[in-house]
């Protein structure tokens, strides 16, 4: 019997010293980035949100997720304190060995990159590399390599890539109306570029403006905004323009100058915080200096398009309408319900709804026109 009730007082200590040391790990990981919220602590939703966004309901199932978040909730105010957090960790009946793990692995992150109600009102708050922006910058790699593959061929056909001319129309990337069917093309279009300044000034707007948005709304928003730029600019363009080629990504770069505009519109108040007082970077980074740098690029560069669309031998046209596709996208579309919003008024919840519901039904109108209408050029099966 002494045996027996000694080895249940060692198993005791056991469990009391894996307590203490993990109550000590939470004190010296957890807690101070709960400390940056105050004692209000983190609000339940915005956790829920950021936790799946980081990939936890890989180990923990949606609905096991919010299960214990809202256990750990205990005074039902939709905010998790630190104090919360660590009853949930040690609770005999709150997670299991798998499930403390995950929320080891995904907790942290999920919470830094909520800003805390002290800082809503600076949107260089929300600025942070959890995780690296990478999107844009695949893509504009990918978008580079294609292009020298293709000016090298053209060289050796001795048709040399120029500033402004160069296209390999005989490529499988580029939009034809002709071969509307090979349906890869309203996407793949991206790729290719005419000329040297066409990628040129494509790959410094995406990098120029994408990247802050990735920073601040993470490369999964942005992604799903600059795919939606170059669909809806292929889209506007097989509508406007019957018989010409599309090349180019500016549908995704004019998707993220739009997304960049309404930002703008959405965060004015928070990206004028303390921008007269004096510091540079903040005056250089305020919502008026944004407008007219988006502006001053925009329309010497739309402008460019519509010379090269009016010039170029008939062969050789390539559609300017993406841009508009792309732009309308981007402003109006994917920047209110996709992008993240610092303060989140009434307003801009009810327009994000109807903008996505215009976006659906232009799409749809595209693709029925693109099915139904009779005047392109004839299809090439070859």
């Amino acid at each position: 019997m002494a045996a027996a009730r000694g080895g249940r007082s060692r198993g005791n200590r056991v469990d009391d010293l894996e307590m203490r040391q993990l109550r000590s790990d939470l004190d010296r990981n957890f807690k101070p980035i709960f400390d940056r919220h105050g004692p209000e602590g983190v609000a339940l939703g915005e956790l829920q949100r950021e936790m799946q966004e980081e990939g936890i309901t890989d180990k923990i199932s949606k609905r096991r997720l919010n299960q214990l978040l809202d256990r750990a909730d205990h005074n039902d105010d939709n905010m998790i304190t630190y104090t919360e957090f660590v009853n949930l960790m040690t609770s005999d009946e709150g997670l299991t060995k798998s499930e403390r793990s995950a929320f080891r692995s995904f907790l942290g992150a999920a919470i830094a990159n909520i800003v805390p109600q002290s800082l809503r009102n600076d949107f260089l708050a929300n600025y942070n590399c959890r995780p690296p922006p990478l999107f844009i910058i695949i893509m504009s790699t990918a978008e580079i390599v294609i292009f020298g593959v293709y000016a090298a061929e053209l060289a050796k056909q001795g048709t040399p890539v120029t500033a402004t001319s160069g296209v390999p129309m005989y490529s499988p990337l580029v939009y034809t109306p002709r071969r509307r069917y090979e349906a890869w093309r309203y996407l793949t279009y991206m790729f290719i570029h005419q000329g040297f300044l066409h990628i040129l000034s494509n790959m410094i707007f995406q990098l120029l403006f994408g990247l802050p948005l990735e920073i601040v709304h993470k490369w999964w928003r942005v992604m799903v905004v600059y795919l939606c730029g170059v669909i809806a600019g292929s889209l506007a363009h097989s509508v406007t323009d019957h018989s010409v080629a599309l090349v180019g990504a500016s549908g995704g770069v004019y998707a993220l100058l739009g997304a960049h505009l309404a930002a703008v519109a959405t965060n004015w108040k928070e990206m004028n915080y303390k921008c007269c007082e004096g510091n540079i970077a903040r005056v250089l980074l305020s919502a008026p200096v944004r407008l007219f740098i988006i502006l001053t690029l925009v329309v010497p560069d739309t402008s460019l398009a519509i010379y090269r669309r009016v010039t170029a031998p008939e062969d050789q046209k390539v559609g300017v309408s993406a841009h508009i596709g792309g732009f309308l996208t981007g402003e109006s579309v994917a920047g209110y319900p996709v992008l993240k919003n610092i303060k989140k008024l009434p307003w801009e919840t009810t327009l994000g709804w109807v903008t996505m519901a215009v976006f659906l039904l232009l799409v749809a109108f595209a693709v029925l026109f693109n099915g139904l209408y009779k005047g392109y050029p004839a299809t090439d099966w070859s």
